[in-house]
């Protein structure tokens, strides 16, 4: 079941990714090379889409300079604007440029040599905040189509391995990231009952290998309904929840 919503989660998202072309054409178009008029550029088409950037309950004050994430992916995976328009690239993109090169290394290097390179590339300290954007790079290219989970899903595990004190980070990413798909499934209909829906969070927490990281169903209600606009009846049949599913407002969680 896993591998079958890739290809139904790209149509899922095709508004979004349609949105984000949109994005890089006004970048093109009016020449912006300046990542905050950038961020005011996918700010603006978002809000005509009537979009909501990718995200859990929260609404920190920097979602969107981190839904530049979702701009990336599409600029990078989708257009090659990174070989076709490096200079632009480059200048809009360099954070999340850096980030993706942080997650290659701890893919690919020793734990301890990955930890000295990935301190390098980062400027020495290693927060949270960092750890879930770099993971959000990451999750972005899956949930879009343009990556495959494992490289997820093993990078959330080889974090463990390089910045152990990180594991909170991991836990909690890995939590959304669970709830994320569980509500891209049921909003494309491959989940309709609780029964698949638990085989589901199951499958999805077993392959990803790190304990205690399956949501709440509440949880994965607040993501189905605010990202992917999944009427309540829907959430119900497939859902156990215990309080009426609200959408968030711009302001807070």
């Amino acid at each position: 079941m896993i591998d079958v919503l890739k290809e139904q989660a790209k149509r899922l998202h095709k508004e979004r990714i349609e949105a984000a072309m949109e994005v890089l054409s006004l970048l093109l178009q009016r020449n912006i090379k300046d990542r905050m008029e950038a961020v005011k550029a996918l700010n603006e088409v978002y809000k005509r889409h009537a979009l909501q950037p990718l995200r859990g309950k929260a609404w920190p004050p920097d979602i969107w300079d981190k839904e530049m994430a979702t701009i990336y992916v599409v600029a990078k995976y989708a257009l090659g604007m990174h070989e076709e328009y490096p200079e632009l690239f480059h200048h809009v993109f360099s954070v999340e440029e850096t980030l993706e090169e942080a997650a290659e290394t701890i893919l690919n290097k020793e734990p301890h040599e990955a930890a000295k390179i990935v301190g390098f590339l980062l400027g020495g300290s290693i927060e949270d905040n960092t750890i879930a954007r770099m993971l959000r790079v990451i999750a972005t290219g899956v949930i879009l189509g343009f990556r495959h989970p494992e490289d997820l899903e093993a990078l959330l595990r080889r974090i463990l391995l390089v910045f152990p004190e990180q594991e909170r980070t991991v836990r909690k990413y890995a939590r959304y990231y669970v709830a994320l798909l569980v509500a891209e499934a049921i909003a494309v209909g491959k989940v309709r009952d609780r029964i698949t829906k638990e085989a589901l969070k199951q499958a999805l927490a077993a392959r990803i290998g790190v304990d205690r990281v399956i949501p709440d169903d509440d949880y994965i209600a607040y993501i189905a309904k605010t990202v992917f606009g999944v009427p309540e009846k829907k959430l119900r049949r497939a859902l156990s929840l215990r309080n009426n599913v609200r959408k968030g407002s711009a302001a807070g969680s």
